[in-house]
């Protein structure tokens, strides 16, 4: 589908801009950059989405809140709204003492919207964190433990954004999450965990001890599937489009992605009629990303004392895979048609990927993931030396574009 005269109405980006801890620690959690290299990246990170000039930006993992939130919106120009996912004990000031992580949508300076609050999708009690003005420390908090949330807004589509003689809603319901990050029980890691114990890497009670765990992160996921599922219902307007975006950590053939199409969201990636090749589709690339190869060689939680099950975990998170998604909801104005359907009767054009910068300057076609050919001649999917500068993020981000349909 083709933009009317090339013009898109609505531009948006989605990204996991990785805060760069490994998520141990007490008073600190453990840096996986130094501050020179976090300092590099996130201004390649900014040059990068100052290239893709999109409308709309759905951030993840933006820390420290607030001040991170508002470099951002400074740097693009933007709006921004941002909530707290994990901040630890705060008041005013706590531990872990630079984890203050969450979500941000930037948006134009310009544009009407309304922000419709923060969905608590999963975690233990917590003092949600307070604005307090007064003092200029945002953060009341108590947590000990992982959270998941959800934000969403709605947006007016601009005057200028809008086809003649549209007679249907001018507005649509964005939301953005961050499912929690583990381990799930997928044939990829039931074929990782049988071929360890067949060579006698991991022992019978260990393989139970990971089974359970993937099936309890399952099971979580699915949960606050089912949470921010079901709060974006009741937000949503009759016959108002809407679209969700974020890093669900999980797969395509996964319960909680099947879940989000069963109630009615389709995948815009396939959509866009884009390759589900698990290298021309991934969003998290261990073998390619060296940023992500950081992520994967720290040992997680599930694998303390176990040196078998962490060999297993980073074994598992060396399989490149698709898990940052956007999903459509339609209008439903013209029930017949399948296509994601904005407020301004627009249409889904394109959606790829970003974060590998190829060229400079950089430019929106440097920074898309297209030349895959020599990964793809590789036999096998093992770590190589690559050179960090490359990339924005951990994760490869999505952009979006929506027109009008012929």
């Amino acid at each position: 589908m083709a933009s009317q005269q090339g013009h898109a109405l609505l531009k948006v980006a989605s990204l996991n801009s990785w805060h760069g801890l490994n998520g141990h620690g007490s008073m600190l959690f453990g840096q996986l950059e130094s501050r020179t290299e976090r300092v590099a990246r996130l201004e390649r990170q900014v040059a990068c989405l100052k290239s893709l000039s999109a409308d709309v930006i759905l951030l993840q993992e933006v820390n420290p809140l607030p001040f991170r939130a508002h470099w951002y919106a400074q740097k693009l120009n933007k709006s921004v709204e941002y909530v707290p996912c994990n901040s630890g004990i705060k008041l005013g000031w706590g531990p872990p003492g630079n984890l203050n992580e969450g979500l941000a949508i930037l948006l134009p300076s310009n544009w009407k919207y309304e922000f419709l609050g923060r969905k608590q999708l999963s975690g233990s009690f917590r003092l949600n964190p307070l604005r307090l003005s007064a003092i200029a420390h945002p953060f009341l908090s108590f947590q000990i433990h992982e959270s998941r949330v959800a934000t969403a807004i709605r947006v007016a589509i601009p005057e200028s954004r809008r086809v003649d003689g549209y007679q249907g809603r001018h507005s649509v319901l964005i939301a953005v999450a961050h499912l929690h990050v583990s381990h799930a029980q997928t044939k990829d890691n039931e074929q990782i965990i049988g071929r360890a114990v067949a060579e006698g890497r991991l022992s019978k009670d260990d393989e139970r001890k990971l089974v359970r765990h993937f099936r309890e992160a399952n099971t979580r996921r699915m949960t606050e599937t089912d949470q921010l599922l079901s709060w974006l219902e009741q937000l949503r307007l009759p016959d108002e489009p809407a679209l969700m975006a974020g890093d669900f950590n999980c797969i395509p053939s996964s319960s909680p992605f099947q879940a989000i199409i069963r109630r009615g969201w389709y995948d815009l990636w396939s959509e866009s009629g884009n390759s589900e090749d698990a290298i021309d589709a991934a969003t998290w690339d261990p073998p390619r990303n060296t940023l992500t190869q950081r992520v994967k060689n720290f040992s997680h939680s599930s694998g303390r004392g176990s040196a078998a099950i962490s060999e297993v975990l980073a074994e598992a998170d060396n399989v490149p895979r698709r898990i940052d998604f956007m999903f459509g909801h339609p209008c439903r104005s013209h029930p017949g048609s399948r296509g994601f359907e904005l407020g301004a009767a627009g249409k889904l054009l394109s959606l790829s990927r970003f974060g590998f910068i190829t060229g400079n300057p950089l430019t929106p076609e440097s920074m898309q993931c297209k030349d895959f050919k020599p990964y793809k001649l590789r036999d096998e999917f093992n770590a190589s030396p690559g050179d960090d500068s490359n990339f924005i993020s951990d994760h490869f981000g999505l952009i979006a574009e929506f027109g009008i349909a012929q």
